[in-house]
């Protein structure tokens, strides 16, 4: 059931991207990761009613720590890709599930075995070529460009973050549940997003009537998006999970040709092929 969940996770988080991107030409950045967690937790508003809430040391500490990287990572987010050309910061966010290999021992003691690791290493691999315009003349354009261009270093503070992030959210799913922990770090970050957008005076909602239906649509698939990666998180490893996370590029690339009539998809053809054999290899092995 772990990998209905874990697959689930990066097809609606590719989708939720072509509306987020649809949605970003008119409204500040800012605004869509306002919806992104407004939304959900509206949607999710209900469990207070069903759920049994359990404020454990754990759960509290986990939630601070997790929301506090969600709402540096957001930021740092849209700074990134401001700064720099998407071809050159989004691979840094490839390297995700690698810096969890070192984490998640540490934080969750979990540790993935030899076949495994493999996997972990091609999607990887194949995430970080996916998102190269060219990865023939330029494979290490990317690295290079962490010495001069901020986006790149942001990207890549937005990589180690979510690596350190995502093994709080098991833990805080474990010292609570699956539905309590999703309604929480929603509520934590869409409040402390709020704050950020007061505070830049960005909160303008005659911008958000010009995109309501992408931005619902946004926050939508978010819901279901973090529903899916808590399940996903509560019944197979850490690195598995964000690692299958990943493959939400590949995905990206596929409905950005299709609905965005983006190029590059013949390009890309290497990154998507040693991501698949990445996914097969953790699926059936």
């Amino acid at each position: 059931m772990w990998l209905f969940y874990a697959l689930l996770n990066p097809v609606v988080d590719a989708s939720r991207n072509v509306f987020s991107k649809r949605a970003s030409k008119n409204v500040d950045p800012l605004l869509v990761t306002w919806f992104n967690n407004l939304v959900p937790t509206l949607l999710l508003s209900p469990v207070l009613f069903w759920v049994d809430f359990s404020f454990r040391p754990q759960f509290l500490i986990s939630i601070t720590i997790s929301g506090l990287g969600n709402i540096a990572t957001a930021i740092l987010y849209h700074r990134a890709i401001s700064k720099g050309d998407i071809s050159e910061v989004v691979p840094m966010l490839s390297f995700t599930p690698l810096f969890l290999l070192f984490s998640s021992p540490f934080l969750v003691n979990e540790m993935p075995d030899a076949t495994g690791l493999a996997g972990i290493l091609l999607i990887t691999a194949g995430s970080y070529i996916l998102n190269l315009k060219d990865y023939r003349r330029n494979f290490l354009a990317p690295l290079r460009s962490l010495y001069r261009n901020k986006g790149s270093r942001y990207m890549l503070i937005v990589a180690v973050i979510w690596s350190i992030s995502a093994n709080f959210d098991k833990r805080g799913i474990q010292a609570s549940s699956v539905w309590q922990y999703v309604f929480c770090i929603n509520l934590f970050v869409v409040t402390g997003t709020t704050i950020v957008l007061l505070a830049k005076r960005k909160l303008q909602f005659s911008e958000i009537k010009k995109e309501k239906t992408n931005l619902f649509l946004v926050g939508i698939l978010t819901a279901v998006g973090f529903v899916a990666h808590t399940f996903a998180l509560s019944l197979t490893l850490v690195a598995y999970v964000i690692a299958l996370k990943r493959t939400a590029g590949l995905i990206s690339v596929l409905l950005g040709h299709f609905f965005l009539d983006e190029p590059h998809l013949k390009k890309r053809i290497t990154g998507a092929f040693i991501m698949f054999i990445g996914v097969v290899i953790l699926v059936l092995f």
